[in-house]
């Protein structure tokens, strides 16, 4: 009862005279950046809010560009009152000691979904026994592929390993018309999640989990065995190496240039809807030889600020969970092809028949669900996560310009994080 109190009567303590401008800063763009601006704004015209409370949205760039503000800003204390911050900040913030972890509003208020949250994704933002912020906009990869191509190769359902996955793409690459097999983007995330697939943790102490990380697990059989696949392909022609960016293989896909794509889920109403050809999609390929594994949480997640007053901060804790409501979260699974947090969610639009009718939307839900609960694929924490990723792509684009082997490539890519993770201790330990 005193929970439920606190709540609902805090409100009520405190004195108005006009709206109390909460800042939000957020890296979203396009479509989705204008359903989030729309979210805020009835937030912020709902009766319990109107006069007490207004959201500002402010775009601050992209997830990293974002977090070096969010940064420079705190060091002059004057961050935002809320942040959406990418998954792979989760340690920087929490390192910060300028954030609110939302654990503690949590245990003071019963009405907060947190039995709603699907586990693999509370496993992910869960530290230490707390959940630190909102998981808001989550992500998986998943495989397209282009049905219409697939039948005229005589091919009939997707390749579920990564042998598969080399002969189907040889059976989809025409040279003459210039179309490849297979594409996806040259990011790090598609190595994290290859190792998580085959069971693998990225860095030690059970990847960050158990004790601060201390070393890169770059050279181990698992992360060796997709690198060689994805050099394999490249040099047989097969797959379209378009670099790094997520926008040219999806522009490469939709124009019919490459019959697979790996991609996020979180354009999949947007790869369907502009398609001129049938899309279906699937769970990324296993290895051959695997041990069982998962995919991890991708995306973001909305970040509480203290160092404000106690009303603003109360305010800022209102909007996230209005931002974790079924409502809000139907609204923004459907408008954009993030999955929803929520259990009762995909229950009830199984129960519409939502995934009958777009069945593309259910393939990540589905692949993160079936995830084995291991530290693989709880997912990495780190501080130097943003450089870390940097210098595997570095790695990766030199194994594919054949500048060096895959393991002379990994073991620099290993030096280089092993020392960022040494220096981000060392300063940490500084600041004890």
């Amino acid at each position: 009862m005193r929970k439920i109190l606190f709540l609902s009567l805090f409100l009520s303590a405190i004195s108005w005279s006009a709206p109390v401008k909460l800042i939000f800063w957020h890296s979203m763009t396009g479509e989705k950046g204008k359903l989030l601006g729309l979210l805020t704004e009835e937030f912020n015209k709902s009766p319990k809010i109107l006069g007490h409370f207004e959201v500002v949205p402010q775009f601050v760039g992209t997830y990293e560009e974002g977090l070096n503000k969010l940064r420079t800003a705190l060091l002059a204390k004057q961050g935002p009152h809320v942040a959406q911050i990418t998954d792979i900040g989760t340690q920087v913030m929490i390192d910060t000691r300028a954030v609110v972890p939302l654990q503690e509003f949590i245990d003071k208020d019963l009405e907060f979904p947190i039995k709603e949250l699907l586990l693999p994704i509370r496993r992910y933002y869960e530290v230490q026994g707390k959940i630190y912020s909102l998981p808001f906009a989550t992500s998986n990869p998943i495989l397209y592929y282009n049905v219409d191509a697939f039948e005229k190769a005589g091919l009939s359902r997707a390749p579920k390993t990564f042998s598969e996955l080399k002969e189907w793409a040889r059976k989809l690459t025409d040279p003459a018309q210039k179309k490849s097999g297979v594409t996806w983007p040259l990011s790090s995330w598609f190595f994290e999640q290859f190792i998580a697939r085959q069971g693998q943790i990225l860095i030690n102490q059970q990847n960050g989990r158990a004790g601060r990380a201390s070393e890169a697990l770059y050279l181990t059989p698992e992360a060796i065995r997709f690198v060689n696949l994805w050099r394999d392909m490249v040099k047989e022609g097969t797959f379209s190496n378009l670099g790094r960016g997520w926008d040219p293989a999806e522009a490469s896909f939709l124009a019919q240039r490459t019959a697979i794509m790996l991609h996020s889920t979180s354009d999949v109403f947007e790869v369907v809807r502009k398609a001129t050809f049938r899309v279906s999609t699937a769970p990324i390929p296993m290895a051959d030889e695997t041990k069982v594994g998962g995919t991890v949480v991708g995306g973001n997640s909305l970040w509480l600020l203290k160092d404000k007053p106690s009303e603003e901060i109360y305010g800022s804790y209102l909007f996230i969970k209005h931002m974790a409501s079924k409502e809000v979260q139907k609204r923004w699974h459907m408008g954009t092809g993030y999955f929803p947090i929520r259990e009762d969610l995909i229950k009830e639009l199984e129960k519409e028949g939502f995934y009958q009718r777009f069945p593309a939307a259910k393939t990540a839900i589905d692949q993160l669900k079936s995830s084995a609960i291991i530290p693989a694929t709880q997912g990495a924490l780190m501080g130097v996560f943003a450089e870390a990723r940097d210098q595997v792509e570095s790695a990766i684009e030199r194994v594919l310009a054949e500048r060096m082997t895959v393991e002379e490539a990994l073991q620099r890519a290993k030096i280089q994080t092993d020392d960022s993770l040494r220096r981000y201790n060392r300063f940490l330990e500084k600041l004890k």
